[in-house]
């Protein structure tokens, strides 16, 4: 007799500990939660912050009694200082654009796959510019290049001095307030946009047609120019997009560089019928349309160079870029990041020491002459104006960069769980104001929110309502990667130990988020601290903000205060931008992916 094993009874099936929690369904809530509803509360508020100004500054300005009125378009057509602001414009940016594009492009190869890296330096080097805000930079480069008193400009003639006399009436070699100055400052300013993108394409990217260009003999400078840059096209159209955006709607360049070498341009123009009285916001706007229809035709072949791109990516990343050694080279090629840093930050930024040391601005240094009674007076009752205005700045920066991250963070998360529409409808709202010039976005808001039924105009809410709607891309890309570096497992296993969705943002993801979203709020926080184009539009002496007295002094001629001023910005911005990075660099060096090396010829 044999015997015979009877059937074991059915048993449930156990999850085993090897078994990855993502691979576990689990039940998810269907209903709107609170979490759910916020989350969605947050998107439509974003999505009207962002539709309505715009619609209706439309209707406003083009629509009276019912009937859709265009004399705002023939009176600014007929306007020839129109003309020249349209065509000055096109000239700055045909020819800053394209150099912006090469240097960004060039700076992003080095840091990305080559040895000229300098470690922790060549990570920051994208915010490097934030340091020192734009305006306070355009009046660094002033003192820097003026014709007479800049400091660039007397150093040669200190040294020619010691060869004989030199005339006092000597001007040169250098004039900021000139066609290549305003092209300079242009191209310095729009470099870090492209390094942004172009360096995030290239991390991206497999380099192993890189390295089959090199094994078969190809030089390091062609492979950069067949093989490299070819392979990111797609986002070297997206940097050109984005540089012709942010180059139109920069202020401050134009509004100091620009007024003193009398070249108007559509930023300028934009602003100075916002400021006239009666204020002509109709033909204000009228120039807005006209510039928003040039950056979608931009936008549109910007579309179709991605598209026929899409085959020309490097496909089948391995995880690893091979670094180029560039021999002889490294030293060139790392002095050229030395003078990007020198020409953006620090340069700008000594020379606004300089003079705000100085009693007046004057071409030489004289150690005996420097004092610190510019600063003793920012913090007594002459400073009284700018000192409120740094400290508003402050406000609006923490306030702004704190409900920015704190909204895109939520609506980031959602996007992320729900997908599919909601998805993309989250992406359209973050994303949409980086398509539109900051200068649109200015007059509409202020044609909107500061007269009735709101009666903003004068406060500090029409400006902050500015900020979160001009800066939500910025926002949202921080917190998308912060999000991304966070797994599901983790949220798969909050949900299992029965947290709700409010419970597993605030407990779970936050905390591991903060690192990133820290850096985020940084970046928030130096853009609105700097920002000139909003303030130049919504801001006056009853809501003071750095930028808008920053052109109050400029335009009175107190330099020595306008550089303490710039100094004292700087350093607030500077310490807020190293204590996120200090918050966020243990996450950035532990994420970042191990690297292979390779010599030119080949890979090793």
């Amino acid at each position: 007799m044999t015997l015979s094993a009877s059937p074991a009874p059915p048993t449930r099936p156990r999850v085993s500990a090897t078994v990855p929690l993502d691979a576990v369904p689990v039940a998810r809530e269907r209903t709107f939660s609170p979490f759910n509803l916020i989350a969605l509360l947050l998107a439509l508020i974003s999505i009207a912050l962002i539709v309505w100004p715009l619609v209706n500054a439309f209707i406003g300005a083009f629509v009276i009694d019912g009937e859709l009125d265009l004399d705002a378009f023939a009176r600014v057509f007929s306007d020839r200082q129109f003309h020249i602001a349209l065509t000055n414009t096109a000239i700055i940016m045909i020819t800053a654009g394209p150099l912006a594009i090469i240097v960004g492009a060039v700076l992003a190869w080095l840091n990305e796959r080559t040895n000229a890296r300098f470690g922790w330096l060549s990570t920051v080097m994208p915010i490097v510019p934030l340091l020192v805000p734009s305006i306070a930079m355009a009046v660094g480069w002033v003192f820097l290049g003026n014709e007479r008193a800049g400091y660039l400009n007397a150093l040669p003639r200190v040294v020619t001095s010691w060869f004989g006399p030199i005339d006092p009436a000597a001007t040169g070699p250098i004039d900021i307030a000139s066609w290549g100055g305003m092209i300079f400052v242009y191209t310095i300013v729009l470099v870090p946009y492209v390094y942004l993108v172009v360096a995030a394409a290239l991390r991206n990217t497999d380099s192993a047609l890189e390295e089959a260009s090199r094994m078969s003999g190809a030089g390091v400078m062609t492979t950069l120019m067949r093989v490299s840059l070819p392979a990111v096209m797609p986002a070297l159209a997206s940097a050109a997009l984005l540089v012709l955006i942010v180059g139109s709607s920069l202020f401050s360049i134009p509004r100091t560089i620009g007024t003193a070498a009398r070249i108007d341009v559509l930023s300028t123009y934009i602003v100075r019928l916002t400021r006239v009285y009666p204020a002509k916001l109709d033909e204000a706007m009228a120039v807005s349309v006209v510039l928003l229809i040039l950056l979608g035709i931009a936008w549109w072949g910007q579309q179709r160079v991605a598209s026929r791109g899409r085959h020309s990516t490097i496909s089948g990343k391995t995880g690893s870029a091979a670094i180029i050694e560039l021999g002889r080279w490294r030293p060139v090629f790392r002095a050229i990041m030395i003078v990007y840093i020198l020409l953006v930050s620090v340069l700008p930024f000594m020379a606004l020491l300089f003079v705000g040391l100085q009693p007046y601005w004057t071409a030489t240094i004289d150690p005996a002459v420097l004092t610190l009674k510019n600063f003793e007076a920012f913090f007594g009752p002459p400073g009284e104006l700018p000192r409120r205005a740094l400290m508003t700045s402050i406000l609006l920066g923490a306030l702004g960069a704190t409900i920015s991250m704190a909204v895109v963070a939520v609506m980031v998360h959602w996007a992320k769980e729900r997908k599919g529409t909601a998805s993309r409808l989250v992406e359209g709202a973050t994303k949409a104001p980086g398509a539109i010039s900051h200068i649109v976005f200015g007059v509409a808001i202020l044609v909107t929110f500061a007269g009735p039924p709101f009666m903003l105009s004068g406060t500090l809410g029409i400006l902050l309502i500015a900020y979160f709607v001009m800066y939500l891309p910025q926002a949202s890309t921080g917190a998308e990667v912060a999000r991304g570096q966070v797994g599901n497992e983790l949220i798969e296993a909050s949900a299992m130990s029965g947290a709700s969705r409010s419970q597993t943002f605030w407990r779970v993801l936050i905390p591991l988020m903060l690192p990133g979203l820290a850096a985020g709020w940084a970046l928030m926080f130096v853009v609105i601290v700097g920002d000139l184009t909003a303030s130049a539009i919504l801001a006056g002496h009853s809501n003071p903000v750095v930028s808008f007295v920053f052109l109050d002094i400029w335009d009175n001629g107190t330099l020595s205060m306008l550089a303490t001023l710039g100094v004292l910005v700087s350093i607030v911005t500077s310490v807020v931008v190293f204590a996120a990075l200090l918050l966020g660099r243990g996450s950035v060096i532990a994420g970042r992916p191990g690297r292979r090396s390779a010599k030119k010829g080949g890979s090793q």
